[in-house]
């Protein structure tokens, strides 16, 4: 295996001193919060590096991210439930929706709607865009957080149990021939 490259190695340097700082936690759950809501990107941004820094945190970095994220998205939600009452009016008459279609469309939703939230928690669809809309087409309010709670727990949990269970290792074994092979040098104090 390659020795990783020295700005790899002083990074995880890095994210092991902000792990021991105490901010691990507050900085993972603002971040789920913001990506949950506002800003596009990975959730798992600040989570993942921050798990293999310190593996033994990882399970509980898991639910710190899973609740800022659901915490974002449920705002989302309820951001899309009010919507509803103008996409319902003058919007969806211009569009040519009638009421009828809107209840027969809400009824496959109440049906259906829950795998979507799924499939957008562990794919690369965007689930600020599926929370947007399923409370602006008026998923139950139970279906959608149950299914967002299942996938990021489902997501962040497996990639805690991947950090814990090799990953971290892994990293630390690509990461420490750069340490001995080419920085001989004592790492400077920052």
């Amino acid at each position: 295996m390659s020795p990783a490259p020295r700005f790899l190695t002083r990074f995880l340097a890095r994210l092991q001193q902000w792990a021991d700082a105490g901010w691990s936690n507050a900085v993972v759950l603002g971040w789920g919060l913001l990506q949950g809501c506002i800003f596009p990107g990975l959730a798992d941004l600040f989570f993942l590096p921050l798990a293999l820094a310190r593996p033994e945190r990882a399970y509980r970095l898991a639910l710190v991210a899973t609740a800022g994220t659901v915490i974002g998205s449920v705002l989302l939600y309820w951001l899309g439930a009010e919507a509803l009452s103008v996409l319902e009016g003058p919007i969806a008459r211009w569009l040519g929706f009638s009421p009828d279609a809107f209840t027969e469309y809400r009824a496959r939703l109440a049906k259906f709607g829950a795998w979507a939230i799924l499939a957008s928690t562990m794919s690369p669809l965007s689930t600020k865009l599926t929370s947007i809309a399923s409370g602006a087409i008026g998923v139950p309010f139970v279906a959608f957080a149950g299914a967002l709670l299942a996938g990021r727990l489902t997501r962040t949990l497996a990639l805690a149990w991947l950090v814990r269970h090799g990953g971290a290792q892994a990293v630390a074994r690509w990461v420490r021939p750069a340490n001995t092979t080419v920085d001989s040098a004592p790492p400077r104090a920052s």
